[in-house]
């Protein structure tokens, strides 16, 4: 069982397993939500339809990133990643739309539900399978800290709880409470806004070059570096998994060109070693001069 599930702790083998998953259990609950007349499946049905668009876009994404720096695109293709996940924010909110509109529809018609045993294991190996797929998502997204995975273990999460609340619906009503079926039809919409809402904010702080690290700890990392009589103006940006940063340190004005140049790079191995998913600092020297301190930062002491 591990030697199969190794071919899939990548970023893409992840997301392959988590389609063939999703298409499967969407087929599997939108077919026995319709025969048995329940909202709340058919909803969760759709939900998995979703997931497997969104896992499929993902790929997409992981691909289109993973490509190397092109003369067109110098700085690489990361940014495909967080466009990834604006688009599937959109379909979650066109379906959680959709998902709203049939419960709305279920709940003035007064469907019955056809209670089952089936029904009740067809949920039950869907929670399963969702449940593997949090877990084996969340150590992935861990090992490798891909954006996309980290997030659709999030999204997968959702679903769990979506899944709980039809099992919910499903006693419900055979217990003589038909409307909560379409009620938990709501909840699942909300669910659904709720991913889609956290997959555009996460998508758009990348976009728009949101601060990843604290400059205060980079100040102090660089100004631990034998030589860096000052550091400011840090700024950094990218996702979690690839990190771009620039800073400013000051040194001794009486230094050669070669000197100042090799403290550059020993402040850049600094920051590596203490933030690995640092893809690339760019460090500006300035002499130093008493005069010229700014606010916050540190003078190393040596």
């Amino acid at each position: 069982m591990k030697t199969v599930l190794s071919r899939f702790r990548t970023p893409a083998g992840t997301l392959t397993l988590a389609l063939t998953i999703n298409t499967f259990l969407s087929i599997l609950k939108i077919g026995w939500g319709h025969s048995i007349h329940s909202a709340g499946m058919i909803a969760d049905g759709y939900h998995a339809l979703l997931d497997s668009v969104s896992d499929l876009i993902c790929l997409v994404g992981v691909s289109m990133a993973n490509r190397p720096p092109d003369e067109n695109h110098p700085y690489g293709h990361g940014k495909f990643e967080p466009l990834a996940q604006v688009a599937v924010s959109v379909f979650l909110f066109l379906t959680g739309y959709e998902v709203l509109s049939h419960s709305w529809e279920s709940f003035r018609g007064g469907q019955v539900v056809l209670f089952t045993l089936p029904s009740l294991l067809v949920m039950l190996v869907s929670m399963g399978l969702q449940l593997f797929l949090v877990r084996f998502e969340r150590r992935v997204g861990e090992t490798t800290g891909n954006s996309l995975v980290k997030a659709d273990a999030l999204h997968i999460r959702s679903d769990l709880f979506a899944s709980v609340a039809v099992v919910a619906g499903l006693l419900a009503s055979h217990w003589g409470y038909p409307r909560v079926d379409p009620v938990v039809g709501f909840l699942i919409a909300v669910l659904i806004a709720h991913a889609g809402y956290e997959l555009l904010r996460e998508g758009t702080q990348v976009l728009s070059d949101k601060r990843l690290m604290d400059p205060e700890d980079i100040i102090r990392i660089a100004s631990s570096v034998e030589g860096v009589m000052e550091c400011h103006s840090v700024r950094s940006r990218g996702s979690d998994s690839q990190i771009y940063m620039d800073l400013n340190i000051h040194v001794d004005d009486s230094l050669t060109v070669a000197e100042a140049h090799a403290i550059s790079h020993e402040v850049e191995e600094a920051i590596r070693r203490h933030h690995p998913a640092v893809a690339e600092v760019i460090v500006h020297i300035e002499p130093f001069r008493e005069e010229h301190l700014h606010g916050k930062s540190v003078r190393a002491t040596h």
